[in-house]
């Protein structure tokens, strides 16, 4: 009998049989153009995440001065003087805020009552602006009743 030959796959299955890492030349690791599309492949997350977290500070900051400006705007609303007292134009500075406060007459789109009386309150309009250290600003306009001149 003749002695037996232990057994081999066929040629082209003995590749396959190799870990993936184990080139035909049998050296273990990566080629250089795989390490280098690796690496930009994580430069790109990298990039992106960067990116999010960027516009997400921003997106924070902008809140803040919002937030600072509307409370500084109650303020300055809370301490407008009196109706008979609201002058044309006023401005000053609350905190670390400046704040500009415009009044004029609004126009009654409505006609004249007929018994010629004049009507108790005249609608003013009033605009505040506030501008904070950093340059933002809000603007509000708003009306009053001002009790009418009598003659």
């Amino acid at each position: 009998m003749c002695p037996r030959k232990p057994f081999e796959p066929p040629r082209f299955f003995r590749r396959s049989l190799r870990p993936a890492f184990v080139r035909a030349s049998g050296r273990a690791g990566f080629t250089l153009i795989e390490a280098l599309v690796a690496l930009a492949v994580i430069a790109v997350c990298l990039a992106a995440i960067g990116s999010l977290v960027a516009s997400n500070s921003r997106s924070v900051r902008q809140v803040e001065q919002r937030l600072t400006l509307v409370s500084a705007l109650r303020k300055i609303e809370a301490a407008l003087p009196d109706r008979g007292h609201l002058t044309e134009e006023l401005s000053g500075d609350m905190g670390e805020a400046g704040f500009l406060i415009g009044s004029t007459p609004f126009p009654d789109p409505s006609p004249p009552p007929s018994d010629k009386t004049a009507p108790a309150w005249t609608p003013q309009k009033i605009v505040i602006k506030v501008r904070s250290e950093s340059g933002a600003t809000i603007e509000v306009e708003t009306l009053r009743l001002v009790p009418s001149e009598t003659k």
